[in-house]
């Protein structure tokens, strides 16, 4: 392989190794900072690929193709530079500058293509004596010489100079990463020059081999220091853009600038303040000023629009290089924060008169160090009229109390011990930054009144408030009692006996016995067509509170509906199961003495034991209703039937 091939091979991977870099900035990444710096390794790695393809050209048209790649970096390299170290240090490029640039660099590749026919980039012969293409001729030509040098190189110098002139106004950390990636371009600027100086030799570029040497340090900027993702920005824009004016003085006093802020504040721009003296700047705010320069406290000023500025200067601290130092004065806008203040100090008033006649107690707690045990604990700090009629105390009094103590009054019948846990609770809450919604009542004092206790973090203090919910616990109360009782009877209708009756047997021990009595009215159908709906409604209720009476307290009685009833009798053997039914047949056998009117209707009583003939409540209904429907039978068309013959048990 000869040196030329190895040669090529090398270029054409490092113009691969280019393309990729460039493709990943300009194409994928599509950041402002990235983009130029893309742009620039694309169009490095065309000059590289033009280098390889001169180097294996064998023809005069492949050669021209390669010379061609070579312009086109040569010329568009500095407008690409130009505008790199601009966008990078935070300055943007308009699209009508760029454009203006571009112009030149576009008539030289121009002129580079079609060179052979005018000879205005270089000057033939295009081959040495033997026989080898010449990169470089004997004699350039007069666009080359006059319009294409001049514009590159001062393109990069003025880029160059953009770039150290403006490097102080770039953070000290991100300067390295800057100079490092100006060092690095050095080495193929530096080898541009000498091409274009005559040295080396004239058959071969060797620019190209300077991008394959520096195209590592590139890689590694990009990729391990990483300087398109930090990006700097300049402090002249940070300065500029800052919402709070900031005038800065020198050591005398004097304005040496502005920002945008501070030229809208005085109206006035940044030159004319230079001629103005620090009282003539300020006018009747002077005094404010001079002031907060000489003690270095904080200062409040009012403009003549009535606006309110906080000015506060601070001292610049000269470098170690330098003796010179100044003041930054800087203002913010408090007008709002000032308004926001009377106003609350005109309503504080008013505020604590509606805490005061709120209908819920309002209790503030706060930790306070106690001094005998050297410990912290929450006391009330505030407690308003309100908590204290709840409380049952003067609300005077509450003040300085402990807040388990505050807490026990509330629920009257809670132990100390317990109140002092339902107050860790709220402290630990607080902590959190949470609030806790709890109900509690009040066993002593106004029987039956329940209050909603919230209890919620107020900076470092605890605030609770007390609301009075006894109606509505009580508007519960008699939806549920709507929701789960028979309207007729009184007692309690399918869903609420199902909920009652199951709960009390899920709730049995293992061992534990009883019975389910399910009772049907014979002839009640009969009574209810023949007398009248509000007779029948009537007997029903005559025959629920026997039931009731014949009945502990503790068993669960219910109405399915129409004329039957369910009771679930718990903690009884057999035989009083029995005794039991046969008497609540003779109760409901009596007389029904009902207006002028005396009826019968007895009953028919099904009984199932539990757990002998069913463990569940389903399985206990469904025996009881076959054992009542059996009795039922048996007694149908009997008018003397005895309780015997109305009662069943399971078999």
């Amino acid at each position: 392989m000869s040196l030329d091939v190895a040669l090529a091979i090398l270029l054409s991977f490092t113009a691969a190794c280019y393309l990729l870099l460039g493709m990943q900035l300009a194409l994928v990444r599509r950041e402002t900072s990235s983009m130029p710096l893309g742009t620039l390794f694309l169009v490095i790695s065309v000059w590289v690929f033009g280098g390889a393809t001169e180097l294996m050209a064998t023809s005069f048209d492949v050669f021209l193709l390669g010379r061609t790649g070579h312009f086109i970096g040569a010329a568009l390299l500095p407008v690409v530079i130009y505008v790199c170290f601009r966008e990078y240090m935070g300055y943007e490029t308009p699209m009508r500058t760029i454009v203006l640039l571009m112009i030149i660099p576009v008539v030289s590749i121009a002129l580079a293509v079609t060179n052979q026919y005018h000879e205005f980039m270089w000057y033939a012969p295009y081959v040495d004596a033997d026989g080898a293409f010449l990169t470089r001729p004997g004699k350039w030509g007069p666009w080359f010489l006059f319009v294409h040098v001049p514009h590159s190189y001062l393109l990069l110098v003025a880029a160059l100079l953009k770039l150290f002139l403006h490097s102080s106004s770039v953070a000290s950390a991100q300067r390295r990463g800057l100079f490092l990636f100006v060092a690095v371009s050095v080495v193929p600027l530096c080898a541009t020059m000498a091409y274009d100086l005559g040295f080396g030799p004239n058959t071969m570029s060797f620019v190209p081999l300077a991008f394959a040497v520096t195209l590592p340090a590139y890689a590694w900027l990009i990729l391990g220091e990483r300087i398109v993702e930090f990006a700097p920005l300049a402090y002249e824009t940070v300065f500029q853009n800052m919402r709070d004016p900031v005038v800065v003085l020198d050591d005398r006093n004097r304005v040496i600038g502005l920002n945008r802020g501070a030229e809208d504040l005085l109206e006035v721009s940044e030159q004319d303040a230079l001629r103005v003296t620090l009282d003539g700047l300020f006018k009747d705010g002077a005094t404010d000023v001079f002031e907060a320069l000489s003690t270095g406290r904080p200062q409040k000023m009012m403009t003549d629009t009535g606006r309110f500025l906080h000015v506060q200067a601070s001292p610049i601290q000269s470098g170690r290089r330098s003796t010179r130092g100044g003041r930054v004065l800087m203002f913010r806008d408090v007008s709002d924060v000032e308004k926001a203040q009377l106003e609350v100090r005109k309503s504080e008033k008013l505020l604590r008169t509606l805490i005061d006649h709120s209908a819920n107690g309002i209790v503030r707690m706060r930790w306070v160090r106690e001094e005998e045990s050297g410990g912290q604990s929450l006391r009330c700090i505030f407690a308003n009229a309100a908590v204290g009629r709840f409380l049952g105390v003067d609300s005077k009094d509450l003040v300085g109390r402990r807040g388990e103590d505050v807490i026990q009054l509330a629920t009257s019948g809670m132990s100390a011990a317990a109140a002092r846990a339902t107050m860790r609770r709220f402290a630990e809450a607080a902590e959190q930054g949470i609030s806790v919604d709890t109900e509690v009542q009040q066993e002593s004092g106004e029987k039956g009144r329940w209050m909603r206790l919230i209890c919620e973090p107020v900076d470092d203090d605890i605030a609770a408030t007390f609301i009075d919910i006894t109606d509505r616990k009580a508007k519960e109360r008699q939806m549920e009692s709507i929701a789960w009782s028979d309207p007729l009877t009184g007692v309690l209708n399918r869903r609420g006996f199902e909920r009652d009756a199951a709960r009390r047997l899920s709730g049995s021990a293992d061992d534990a016995t009883g019975a389910l009595l399910f009772i049907d009215l014979n002839q009640f159908k009969q009574i209810n067509d023949r007398c009248g709906h509000e007779v029948g409604d009537q007997l029903l209720t005559i025959a629920a509170k026997r039931l009731t009476q014949g009945l502990r307290p503790r068993d669960i009685i219910g109405r399915p509906g129409g004329d039957e009833f369910v009771a679930l009798v718990p903690d009884v053997t057999t035989d009083v199961a029995d005794q039991l039914a046969r008497r609540l047949a003779r109760s409901l056998e009596e007389p029904y003495l009902i207006g002028s009117r005396s009826l019968r209707c007895a009953a028919s009583i099904g009984l199932a034991l539990y757990p002998e003939h069913a463990n569940t409540l389903t399985g206990l209904l469904r025996e009881a209703d076959q054992a009542m429907y059996r009795a039922k039978a048996r007694t149908r068309g009997l008018s003397d039937a005895g309780d015997r013959d109305l009662f069943e048990r399971a078999g």
